[in-house]
């Protein structure tokens, strides 16, 4: 009777296995490109600062917001609240670096 018991507290009970520490994911080449891009806009910017134009201008420094946005974002473990604003501001300053491409774009080759 005591190994019948036994028998099935084993398929009842559900044994807790020991907590392991999660483990880290290796960095792929992926992991690389958007810090390598982020630096690449920069040394643009920085490069090209005098013979910019000021839309130009404008234009990479929104550019270069938005990929130090998404970075932060993917790197630091950031709350919720945080999280979400920060999902906004890159999203915000995507979409006004976007609108001064087309209006680089048109000033440039359209008018």
């Amino acid at each position: 009777m005591a190994r019948q018991y036994k028998k099935i507290l084993k398929k009842v009970q559900v044994k807790e296995k020991k907590s392991e520490p999660p483990k880290k994911k290796e960095k792929s080449w992926f992991d690389y490109l958007l810090p390598a891009f982020l630096a690449l806009t920069a040394v643009v910017l920085f490069l090209g600062w005098e013979s910019f134009t000021n839309l130009n201008r404008a234009l990479y420094i929104f550019l270069t917001l938005t990929l130090g946005i998404t970075y932060v974002r993917k790197n630091y473990n950031l709350d919720a609240t945080q999280d979400k604003w920060a999902e906004r501001a890159g999203y915000a300053s995507m979409a006004v670096a976007t609108v001064l491409f087309g209006i680089h774009f048109y000033v440039q080759y359209i008018s």
